[in-house]
Order: C-alpha cells, then sequence, then structure tokens
C-alpha cells in the first residue's frame, strides 16, 4: 500500500464523531421495543382486572335479588364493559341449590392485538365470581 492510503486508513480507524449515533441506533430500537411491550403488557393487566370488577360489581345483583335473570346480569355486565372501552362478553350465570344457595357468574370476552412488525394475537379473558344468595 501506499503511504497516504495507509495514513488515510489510520486517520478513518481512530474517528469516533459518529459512534454515538450508531450506539444510540442499536440500542433505541431495543429500548421502544421494551417499552411498548411494557405498554401492551399494562392494558392487558387492564383489560382483565376491569373483566373482573365488572363480573364482581355484577353478580352483587344476585346477592341481592335471588330472581334475577341470566339476561338482566348480561346486560349490566356488557354496560360495564361497553363503559370502559371493552367489547362484549359472553354471560353464564347458574345457582346451586343447597343449605345456602351460591351464584356463580363467568364473564369471558376476546381481545385482539396487533403489534406492528411482530403479529397479530387473540388473548380470551375470563372471570368468575361466586356469592352467597341471601333468602
Amino acid at each position: 500500500m501506499r503511504p497516504l492510503t495507509l495514513r488515510l486508513l489510520k486517520r478513518i480507524a481512530s474517528e469516533d464523531s459518529g459512534a454515538a449515533a450508531v450506539e444510540f441506533a442499536i440500542v433505541s430500537t431495543a429500548f421502544i421495543a421494551l417499552v411498548f411491550g411494557i405498554t401492551y403488557l399494562g392494558i392487558m393487566l387492564n383489560n382483565k382486572a376491569m373483566l373482573q370488577w365488572a363480573v364482581e360489581a355484577t353478580i352483587r345483583k344476585a346477592a341481592i335479588n335471588t330472581t334475577v335473570s341470566q339476561t338482566q346480569l348480561t346486560t349490566d355486565l356488557n354496560n360495564y364493559l361497553s363503559s370502559a372501552g371493552l367489547p362484549s362478553a359472553t354471560v353464564t350465570y347458574n345457582v346451586v341449590s343447597g343449605a345456602i344457595p351460591v351464584a356463580t357468574l363467568t364473564g369471558t370476552f376476546n381481545q385482539t392485538y396487533v403489534i406492528p412488525y411482530v403479529s397479530t394475537f387473540n388473548i380470551t379473558y375470563s372471570a368468575t365470581a361466586q356469592v352467597p344468595q341471601g333468602s
């Protein structure tokens, strides 16, 4: 090699003015992916908590009113969910009779999540609550 070319290569190799930009580009993509992952996890946990709260708030009506129907409970549960911006749920309600009747309410709904450049996936949320019914 010629001495001029060798000096030019040494000078380029010792240059570090763009190193910070390259390091930022590498680290920032991982950091942004982490932030999006935490955000989606928070949304999923919120949806689960909202469903559980709605089921518990709805089953209280069955504890007080023993003649409540599944249709009434379904309407109440879905009203709670729609006020939170969540989709309607499939509701099952039954009462096990015995010395103390116990009412059980289960709500289930599906939510689709789209993560750009990664994938689309569905999660089924389900919550169950039980209460003894008054006489």
